[in-house]
């Protein structure tokens, strides 16, 4: 009997037969089946195997941020990733720094991933297709970084008709085009602005003590070609300005930061019919920035920048029960490390002298993944990095009184300075039942590029700098331990982690901004180099059906340094150092044109060093200072809101408006804790009280979404 004969007969109420005659075929005429599927598809998958994976097609279901869905805000509520506060710009994970991590668009690094105050970051959701966030095995294709790792795959199809997406809110508007061009590659187009300048400009008075401007801007483009079924060529490019000032009336000062990002790449991607797969990549990326303060016809910057330009091969094959890759990749780094630059200081220019850093980053590796057993799977890698500093360099000391005492000069392409050293990578994957998995993991790191701290908050003051001849290169030695399982049918999935790591040749500024106003000025000089370890734990819980959805992460973490120069060699806890991280996550879909979301997030306040005594020499207070990082900001905490309403939404076709509240009961988290004092002379007597200094209390934002 045939399929259709079979079904007509177990399930006779559906079919009715019609006989023609007794010499032909029956004709069975079938009434309407519909077709249902309960399954959701998740925003958030991976968490089985230790990462995470965010679909972007259903971030728009997840809570939205000023009414942009932003997967890095997203990532931020993962247990891990440490929340940020106001005017924290950085993504911290499991206690490393911002610049413990890298951020890849499509094997392009990334130096800046936010805009200013960390509301937004500079992806346009729209023109990804998913986001992966390493934390805890991270394999040897990837170095260079202590942390984690974020990339950011653009979208890869060949499109066949044209399609516009995008949403217009209050603050920002973007769009992101599918252009088909033949039937063998298409373009996408995405931009993204900010008109902050037109609502500053409303609400701010002229004769205000301080006017402020902000604006930024974000443009990609990927040109997607497939000749065949197994070979894909892509080109991306990224780019992004962020530009602030600041004009203070009272003292006729003019101050400001500009920021650009650039990110490109050209990949190939072969498939063979034995499964093994070639992929290659040529990148380039770009990020400066320039701090600028104009008074009284003096002009003074601190501009810094950072290029590289490199390449990334790798192939993946079977061999002896294992699935195998193999690869190289290079970098070349050409760094300018913030440098004053003054104008018209009384009618004399000057600029202290710049080192220009080239340095080549290289690295090769292995990596194996088998699965002896049903219940046991190893990934066992190998990388070995190496830095080489080359000339033209010259290096130059002082003394104490500030003459020169010796100068040393390396010509062109001479060598200054080798690093290098293997970094071993192993994860064992246990499943002791069904849906079920412990998995252990064990990988050392070590980073060439390191970020000098200059500013506490959001702005992006920081700079880079290279390991080099008088800069040593960091490493970290992490080790990590957790168990995951689902339960119905995925329906619910929980995991558990714990971590460790082990912080070498960690870097502090010793100084600040302006103390580069010095002809004398060396960066080398001002680094202070220690020690770290980073612990804690890691706990989420996760509804992935039905009409509510949303997880619950908690992450317990102590993030520790140690430097011989900083609290007499006593251990402190570092700036972003938080006990306490709690993320709750909430998603309702009442029917098809309702859903609503909703977000609580917790965190202990960061450390900070704060006064403890103050006396006054001659009327001049001074401050005397506790303990490094010895107390505490106040705990922050918000809660944000979302709720769509859709006029349509088709796979094809969407529009809906999008109302969200930041901050919806208007917690005045503080920026930073400020110390008033005010004096009485007659009676020779101070009186001393904490300030804190909030951006804003409730910010509510409509958008409107569109797809076709």
């Amino acid at each position: 009997m045939d399929s259709l004969g079979m079904f007509a007969q177990n399930h006779p109420d559906t079919c009715k037969a019609v006989p023609v005659n007794a010499l032909t075929d029956s004709i069975w005429e079938l009434n309407e089946v519909q077709v249902t599927a309960r399954r959701q598809n998740k925003a958030i998958t991976g968490t089985m195997s230790g990462k995470l994976v965010l679909q972007m097609e259903s971030l728009k279901s997840l809570p939205q941020f000023l009414g942009t869905a932003d997967p890095i805000r997203t990532m931020q509520l993962m247990p891990g990733v440490q929340t940020a506060g106001e005017l924290n710009s950085g993504i911290y994970i499991r206690g490393g720094e911002p610049s413990h991590n890298q951020v890849l668009i499509n094997g392009a690094p990334v130096y800046n991933a936010m805009h200013l105050m960390g509301f937004f970051s500079v992806f346009n959701g729209s023109h990804f297709s998913n986001s992966t966030l390493l934390k805890s095995y991270i394999g040897p294709e990837y170095g260079g970084r202590l942390a984690g790792v974020l990339s950011m795959t653009a979208r890869d199809t060949v499109s066949h008709h044209f399609e516009a997406e995008g949403s217009i809110g209050m603050i920002s508007s973007q769009a992101t085009l599918a252009i088909p061009l033949t039937s063998k590659s298409s373009l996408y187009l995405s931009g993204r602005a900010t008109y902050l300048n037109l609502i500053l400009a409303a609400v701010q008075r002229d004769d205000a003590g301080m006017r402020l401007r902000y604006d930024f801007q974000d443009y990609n483009l990927t040109y997607v070609y497939q000749p065949f079924a197994s070979c894909k060529i892509l080109v991306n490019g990224y780019f992004g300005g962020d530009k602030l000032s600041a004009k203070e009336n009272l003292y006729q000062a003019d101050g400001g930061i500009k920021w650009n990002n650039v990110a490109s790449s050209v990949q190939w991607l072969q498939d063979f019919r034995d499964r093994s797969r070639l992929e290659q990549t040529l990148f380039f990326s770009y990020y400066k920035n320039n701090i600028g303060l104009l008074q009284n016809k003096i002009e003074i910057n601190f501009p810094s920048d950072i290029r590289d330009i490199g390449y990334k091969g790798s192939y993946r094959f079977n061999f002896l029960k294992g699935y195998w890759s193999v690869g190289a990749d290079y970098t070349c780094h050409l760094t300018n490390p913030q440098y004053p630059d003054i104008r018209n200081m009384f009618g004399v220019n000057s600029t202290s002298p710049v080192q220009l850093y080239k340095t080549h980053e290289t690295g090769v590796f292995i990596d194996c993944h088998a699965a002896p057993t049903d219940w046991l799977a190893v990934n066992l890698g190998l990388r070995y990095s190496s830095l080489f500093h080359t000339g033209a360099y010259r290096e130059e000391k002082y003394d104490k009184l500030g003459s020169k005492t010796e100068a040393t000069v390396y010509k062109k392409r001479e060598l200054v300075k080798r690093y290098g050293g293997l970094e071993p990578r192993v994860s064992l994957e246990f499943m002791p039942g069904v849906n079920q998995k412990v998995i252990l993991s064990y990988g050392l790191f070590r980073q060439y590029m390191n970020q000098v701290a200059v500013s506490g908050i959001g702005f992006p003051t920081d700079f880079w700098i290279p390991a080099s001849k008088n800069v040593l290169p960091q490493s970290a030695h992490a080790f990590s331990a957790g168990y995951f399982c689902s339960v119905l049918q995925d329906a619910y999935e929980f995991s558990v982690e714990g971590y460790y790591k082990r912080l070498s040749n960690q870097l502090e500024f010793d100084g600040e901004l302006f103390d580069m106003v010095n002809q004398l000025y060396l960066v080398e000089d001002r680094l202070l180099v220690g020690k770290g370890e980073t612990y804690g734990a890691e706990i989420m819980l996760k509804k992935n059906t039905g009409a509510l959805t949303g997880w619950i992460s908690y992450s317990l973490g102590w993030s520790r340094r140690r430097f011989p120069d900083i609290n007499d060699g006593q251990a402190f806890p570092a700036k972003h150092d938080r006990r306490h991280d709690l993320s709750v996550v909430a998603n309702y879909r009442l029917n098809r044109k309702w859903d609503f979301s909703a977000v609580f997030v917790y965190a202990t306040g960061n450390a900070f060093t704060m006064p403890t005594a103050f006396y006054l020499v001659g009327e001049n207070a001074v401050n005397e200072y506790g303990p490094h990082n010895g107390a505490r900001m106040p705990a922050y905490h918000r809660m944000d809101v979302s709720a769509n309403y859709w006029f349509k939404k088709t796979p094809k076709r969407e529009s809906g408006l999008n109302l969200s509240i930041y901050n919806v009961y208007a917690r005045k988290n503080p920026i930073f804790l400020g110390v008033k004092i005010e004096t009485d002379k007659e009676h020779k007597k101070m009186q001393i009280t904490k300030k804190g200094k909030s951006l804003y209390s409730l910010l509510p934002s409509v958008s409107y979404t569109f797809k076709f």
